[in-house]
């Protein structure tokens, strides 16, 4: 066999070959880079219910801490229906943070919210403020972290370190 011959043979079988390379190396490339944007999608659309979830808790744990500060402002503690209301909003949307949130804020959460329905229900002049404000530094910096947010920690007056065991709230 003569080099025209081989060469008429093996330059298009060689073509072939480059073109399914090229091909395969093509939908390679493109089938990483959508799988990239649909993780990144992913991650944004968990990002948000994550956000939704923590809006939405913080929304009805502040409801709650407006009915508490009432009673020690008045220094009267009354359970009405908007408080028993309240009380069940909270407690819901706690449940929406365990289901989106990590459980380290689920967990915090879940303090705050025991801290602030105790506080709801004992005499107002037993009601200590301070409790409620150490769950809920807690609680911020999980959501804190949850979210992504970076840097330092909110400052408060009461360190961590104050905060007394669940049991003891």
């Amino acid at each position: 066999m003569d080099w025209k011959t081989m060469s008429a043979t093996l330059l298009p079988l060689l073509g072939v070959l480059l073109g399914t390379c090229g091909t395969l190396l093509g939908q390679y490339l493109g089938t990483r880079v959508d799988s990239k944007r649909l993780a990144n999608e992913k991650r944004i659309a968990e990002r948000a219910e994550q956000k939704s979830a923590i809006l939405s808790f913080l929304e009805a744990a502040q409801r709650v801490e407006m009915i508490l500060d009432r009673q020690v402002e008045c220094g009267v503690s009354t359970v009405s229906s908007n408080t028993e209301e309240a009380l069940h909003q909270l407690w819901l949307a706690k449940k929406s943070v365990e289901l989106f949130c990590s459980p380290s804020m689920a967990q915090n959460a879940h303090n705050y919210t025991r801290a602030l329905h105790i506080s709801l229900r004992r005499p107002a002049d037993v009601i200590d403020p301070a409790v409620k404000r150490q769950y809920r530094y807690l609680m911020m910096e999980s959501a804190r972290n949850d979210l992504g947010v970076t840097g330092d920690p909110l400052l408060r007056e009461d360190s961590p370190r104050q905060i007394p065991a669940s049991d003891e709230a």
